[in-house]
């Protein structure tokens, strides 16, 4: 359902069709699901002025829009990137029904160059096939690959600690 309040003006009779150029539809593996329309859903996003974006799901010849605040887009953004993330992992098995709002989303590949002179990007493979790029200025590029770098580093104690392990005698022998 719609409400008067988050739709355009046009959305808000679902029954008049807005007027649109078909929105570029993700390039899936497996066939987009079927509505009871009969046609595949298809979405797209607009900006709606200087402060508000536009949600538009099309089912068959149909437009609805959803008007949003641009962080009420992020945090709809986020939520269906975790969903999706989630559901497409078959390692967890989240009960249908569960609320998904954030995740730690699995990384399955990265690029990282720049998109032009001076912007470094990272480009983030995730489930399902998503995208997601990130640009940075030189110095947060840098601190990001410290800080990823250090993460992934085995603590000098630790690494210590094993090598001490690998050393000791193991105990008396005979007696």
């Amino acid at each position: 359902m719609i409400s008067s309040e988050t739709a355009s003006p046009d959305a808000a009779d679902p029954r008049t069709p807005r007027d649109e150029t078909p929105p570029r539809e993700a390039a899936t593996e497996a066939p987009p699901p079927r509505t009871s329309f009969g046609a595949a859903p298809r979405f797209s996003v607009v900006t709606a002025g200087p402060d508000e974006v536009e949600l538009v799901v099309a089912f068959g010849p149909r437009d609805y829009a959803v008007r949003l605040a641009p962080a009420e887009a992020a945090e709809l953004g986020v939520a269906l990137l975790a969903t999706a993330s989630v559901a497409a992992d078959a390692a967890q098995t989240v009960p249908a029904g569960t609320r998904v709002e954030n995740c730690f989303f699995p990384v399955l590949g990265w690029t990282a160059g720049e998109v032009g002179p001076g912007m470094p990007a990272l480009a983030l493979r995730l489930a399902e096939g998503t995208e997601i790029a990130v640009q940075f200025d030189r110095a947060a590029a840098r601190a990001c690959g410290r800080d990823l770098a250090r993460s992934g580093r085995v603590p000098f104690r630790e690494r210590l600690r094993r090598i001490l392990r690998r050393r000791a005698p193991a105990g008396p022998q005979g007696a």
